[in-house]
């Protein structure tokens, strides 16, 4: 089966300035935005796994930090300190 691409005017001149043949150039374009995906696909399920454990981590032990808490310790990340994370509490 064949399938035409029609590349947006900038990917074209791309395509053109790179030397390749244009399906070459789709292709490796093509492979590129497959590998993206899958690494944003792995970081997600990664993500929500540790969403998970700490959510089952609150539930059984209900240490948390409170909004204000967090606020002043990303107020001292904008201003470029490195300040230490809030102690937990329940």
């Amino acid at each position: 089966m064949e399938i035409t691409v029609k590349l947006p005017e900038v990917l074209a001149e791309r395509a053109k300035s790179s030397g390749l043949a244009p399906d070459v150039y789709v292709e490796r374009l093509l492979g590129r935005i497959a590998d993206i995906s899958a690494r944003k696909s792995a970081a997600r399920a990664q993500l929500s796994d540790e969403l998970l454990e700490d959510w089952e981590h609150f539930r059984a032990t209900g240490l948390h930090l409170d909004g204000e808490e967090v606020d002043v310790w990303l107020e001292g990340l904008e201003k470029g300190q490195n300040p230490d994370l809030p102690e937990l509490h329940t």
